[in-house]
């Protein structure tokens, strides 16, 4: 039996594209906690799942017990900045608690330990950051994921603190998303403003899924060893290629759908300082956090440019096609869409 790879937060963006991918090499199990049964069981189908709640450390404890997972790559998380600033309590919990009391388990048992941590730990002063540059966080959310690195490094000097950025794509269970709601806006003829000053090096979550599964099977003697690498530990980014601001994600997804650039609208992260946005953010929007992600291509991870990625995303139905002029009629004929099916 192929080993057993435990991924937390199995129906979100992230975890949903780690679990399909996973299906490949390992043996994966999921775990979920918003999401309801009757749709779990739907979305997870004959693959081991279980409902868990991880902020409670009894229920964590006994998962462990009961899985006994090879591997461990912890996704769950809160990741609504506005959420947590509104509810740190509740942020505290789950980002920090529940990720620190997890790798201590693992720890116990020497379970390989993936803790997925964010790009958004740093303030923007001083891009493109690496992975021995310290956190600098600005709100709740990115405080509690840098003492969630701080607190599992402590307990599991050979976990893995893998710090994504800006994920692009659809949670495969439907769930709403960053680039879900950004397409849907655009195609819907919104204008959306976006942040002309917050850099990313994003990619998407099923290119960051594979990047994980990659760093989780490191060190392992059999199939889940894609590179044949030794085993990873400590910081690692996974970022893109290409660095590119939230405002230019939303030009170049407009002009692969053939519309309107002008739906398009930059503002500032300092409109959101200055209360100059019709709604205010809670929590303090960081600017250019792209990522050094050199260590990472050198052991093997290689994420396309990002066109390439929003072209799967974008399919072929959704997009606007202007057809060239024919030459016996007068005016060009109207451009065509469709919805897809």
């Amino acid at each position: 039996m192929p080993p057993k790879l435990l991924i937390t937060g199995a129906t979100g963006l992230l975890g949903s594209h780690i679990l399909r991918a996973a299906r490949q090499n390992w043996h994966p199990v999921g775990t979920y906690h918003r999401t309801t049964r009757r749709q779990a069981q739907y979305f997870f189908g004959n693959i081991d799942h279980g409902r868990i709640d991880l902020g409670d450390y009894s229920e964590t404890k006994a998962m462990i017990a009961d899985v006994q997972p090879s591997a461990v790559i912890h996704a769950a998380a809160i990741t609504d900045l506005d959420y947590c600033e509104k509810y740190p309590d509740e942020s505290l919990r789950i980002n920090l608690n529940a990720a620190t009391n997890l790798a201590a388990l693992c720890s116990d048992e020497d379970i390989p330990f993936l803790f997925t941590s964010a790009d958004l730990v740093f303030d923007g002063s001083n891009a493109p950051y690496a992975e021995d540059d310290p956190p600098t966080p600005i709100n709740v959310f990115a405080e509690h994921r840098a003492l969630a690195e701080e607190g599992i490094l402590a307990v599991y000097a050979d976990a893995v603190v893998a710090r994504l950025p800006l994920l692009i794509g659809y949670s495969l269970l439907g769930r709403e998303s960053f680039y879900r709601q950004l397409v849907a806006a655009l195609r819907a003829g919104q204008e959306v403003t976006l942040f002309g000053d917050a850099v990313r090096s994003p990619v998407s979550a099923a290119v960051a899924a594979q990047g994980l599964l990659q760093i989780a099977g490191s060190g392992f003697e059999d199939d889940v060893n894609i590179a044949e690498t030794d085993r990873v530990v400590g910081r690692l980014h996974l970022g893109g290629r290409d660095q590119i601001s939230l405002f230019e994600l939303g030009l170049l997804t407009l002009r692969i759908l053939g519309l309107n650039e002008q739906l398009a609208v930059p503002i500032s992260v300092l409109d959101s300082y200055a209360g100059l946005l019709q709604t205010p953010f809670l929590a303090a929007r960081s600017a250019n956090v792209a990522l050094d992600s050199t260590r990472a291509y050198e052991l093997g991870f290689d994420p396309p440019p990002l066109r390439p990625q929003l072209e799967t995303l974008l399919p072929p139905a959704w997009r606007l096609q202007v057809a060239e002029p024919d030459p016996d009629e007068s005016d060009p004929e109207t451009p065509e869409g469709g919805d897809p099916n």
